[in-house]
């Protein structure tokens, strides 16, 4: 049996070191790498239970064509053929701008990137901005401090105080738990702030659940409350920070009891807790993604930013705001030669399906999709459908046949990380891993990196993109290498980032203009809605993203209702409901529970649309008010029973 070191490259802040064990060519079972510092001892479910994700017997591993007939399978010199006579044709007739190249990270791995390099080489095509998943906070912590930077995760076991503030690490980051325990054992005390009580609520002495969306009311009462009792760090916000006045005057606007009644948390709560944060450092925050998912979420964070500044707990062992890092630090930014791309447009990814539709001079005619499923995963996922089915030409790569895939012309398949090499740079965590190939691809699956290779052959382009993928990754990691750590190293084991700190702007020297931390100087207005119930579509425990096997799938969506709203609405437990909103709706399975507020209806996000789900057909397009993050959590929506 072989044992072949990699590392998870899903989209997961965790990216956990592991060991495929192989045996004939056939992949048996993955391990958690008992080497890998951050996550060695057990990987998550999603991780261990991958293999069968990889050995589907609904993964495709041959190109096909959609006919009038249906799909039928075609070879990849057919394939690859049909799409370089697209482009030229495309290209010619409209411009390169009349192709758009819509990626994402289902796959972490750093040659993904080289799918980006081929389409700058074609001259420049349509490509989008903004977030799926972290914009508001790297806008919020970029206004605040220049970056979005935080402590090391391993450095909480140092913090006497820990909020957890809008995230569920027993879902989103399974290895802050045992971290987490430690810090509890050394005495810190752990309050969980969310509007649901989440699994994450039994390792917390706390949880509060503020009113959905006043988080950023709430960190304004607790600054009140350290103000009023002089538990500020004066000494910090002279030296270290800009616009406190202006500051000071905006929450000076708010009264505390005000505050309380906007959040529905009671004021004692909100003075015990600013208290205890301010006057017990140093003092934690976990930020997580229930935070950056509305509208005006990047002035939420940057009052909760704030809290770090005012009380002297940013650049400090055991404190931060922390929600992740930058992975990008160690790329070489000329692989990707936008240099050759003199045409640029860009479609914020919140706004995806209404920007192709609007999209002139030139108007979009082909799009080419990977690592990304966008029919589910968009907003207003109806919306996004029905650009995808105007356009011309439309090229998905995937392993599966997805929502998004099942409106393509033509669909490549990919291979997973198990079939690759590659490096995997962490945004949750600061080790880099590698990715060593532990099987040959799958039938005629292709890496991401051939595939755009072999057209850029086809093209004309095939010198300014071949090479291997240990050629490319040095040439990537350029940086890395500079700072003394060799792509070769990576390839043997799991290393640290040699340029992480283990504490953020340690040197209070902040990458702002004024090189200090800035506050936030004025404030947001909330948005109203017609509907009734706060609509959160969180992420599931057993599936990621919408990385679900068809096997697999769930039979119908399930809404967890607290029971004074189900009793309002006439719902009962298990019974089937359906969800409204301003654009779509959904029909659901209704649970009853106490772990939901009474204004709040709690559902995963992911499910397929052809299985029954896909709960961003409701999700309106809204975009944050800086970072072009999608605004998730700003829809509402209602709920009635369906008879039976």
């Amino acid at each position: 049996m072989e044992r072949i070191i990699t590392t998870c490259a899903l989209d997961c802040p965790d990216n956990c070191g592991m060991i495929a064990k192989v045996q004939d060519g056939r992949l048996l079972r993955l391990e958690a790498n008992p080497d890998q510092p951050y996550t060695r001892g057990f990987l998550c479910k999603k991780g261990y239970r991958y293999p069968r994700r990889v050995y589907s017997p609904n993964r495709i591993d041959h190109p096909l064509k959609r006919t009038d007939r249906g799909w039928e399978r075609i070879t990849w010199e057919e394939a690859l053929d049909t799409i370089a006579e697209k482009i030229r044709h495309f290209s010619t007739t409209y411009g390169s701008g009349s192709i758009m190249h819509y990626q994402r990270s289902s796959s972490w791995g750093a040659t993904k990137q080289l799918v980006r390099r081929f389409f700058n080489l074609l001259g420049g095509v349509t490509t989008h901005n903004g977030s799926l998943c972290a914009g508001s906070v790297m806008a919020a912590q970029g206004a605040d401090m220049g970056a979005r930077l935080g402590n090391d995760p391993e450095d909480l076991v140092n913090s006497r105080n820990i909020l957890i503030w809008g995230r569920d690490p027993f879902k989103s980051s399974i290895h802050l738990v045992p971290i987490l325990k430690e810090a509890r054992k050394r005495g810190a005390r752990i309050v969980l702030i969310d509007p649901i009580r989440t699994d994450t609520a039994s390792i917390a002495d706390e949880h509060i659940a503020p009113r959905p969306g006043t988080d950023g009311f709430m960190a304004v009462g607790m600054a009140r409350h350290i103000l009023d009792a002089n538990l500020h760090d004066e000494r910090f916000i002279g030296r270290h920070t800009q616009g406190f006045e202006e500051y000071l005057s905006m929450i000076k606007a708010f009264s505390l009891d005000d505050i309380a009644e906007k959040c529905d948390v009671e004021r004692s709560r909100i003075e015990a807790l600013a208290r205890t944060y301010a006057g017990e450092k140093p003092s934690a925050v976990l930020l997580g993604w229930g935070i950056n998912k509305w509208e005006q979420s990047p002035e939420m964070i940057r009052l909760i930013d704030a809290l770090g500044a005012l009380t002297g707990n940013i650049g400090a062992a055991g404190g931060g705001v922390n929600h992740g890092f930058l992975t990008k630090r160690h790329f070489d930014p000329s692989v990707m030669a936008t240099s050759a791309a003199s045409f640029k447009r860009e479609i914020p990814e919140p706004l995806l399906g209404q920007g192709i539709l609007d999209a002139e001079d030139p108007p979009i005619k082909m799009i080419w999709i990977n690592g990304t499923n966008p029919a589910v995963s968009c907003p207003n996922s109806g919306k996004v459908a029905r650009a995808l089915q105007s356009l011309d030409f439309v090229v998905v790569v995937d392993h599966f046949m997805t929502d998004t895939a099942n409106l393509a012309h033509l669909f490549l398949p990919t291979t997973t990380f198990l079939e690759e090499e590659d490096i995997v740079v962490s945004w949750g965590h600061n080790w880099i891993g590698p990715v060593n190939k532990a099987i040959e691809p799958l039938g005629e699956s292709r890496s991401d990196l051939r595939i755009v290779q072999e057209l850029a052959v086809k093209v004309g382009l095939g010198h300014d993109m071949e090479g291997t993928p240990r050629e490319w990754l040095k040439r990537i990691f350029q940086p890395m290498e500079k700072a003394g750590l060799s792509v070769e190293e990576v390839m043997r084991a799991p290393r640290r980032c040699p340029v992480a700190p283990m504490v953020a702007f340690e040197d209070k020297k902040f990458k702002t203009a004024s090189g200090k931390f800035e506050f936030i100087t004025s404030f947001y207005k909330e948005r109203q809605s017609n509907f009734p119930y706060h609509l959160l579509s969180c992420l599931a425990k057993d599936w990621l993203n919408s990385l679900i096997l068809e096997e697999e799938h769930p039979a119908i969506p399930i809404v967890f209702v607290h029971p004074d709203t189900a009793k309002r609405s006439g719902i009962q437990h298990q019974s089937k409901a359906l969800l409204k909103s301003e654009v779509g709706e959904l029909t659901v399975e209704a649970r009853v529970t106490e772990k939901t507020r009474d204004d709040t209806l709690l559902i995963h996000h992911g499910t397929w649309i052809k299985k029954g789900g896909g709960v961003n057909q409701l999700t309106e397009d809204l975009i944050s008010t800086s970072g072009k993050m999608a605004a998730y959590f700003s829809t509402k929506a209602s709920i009635v029973p369906l008879e039976p």
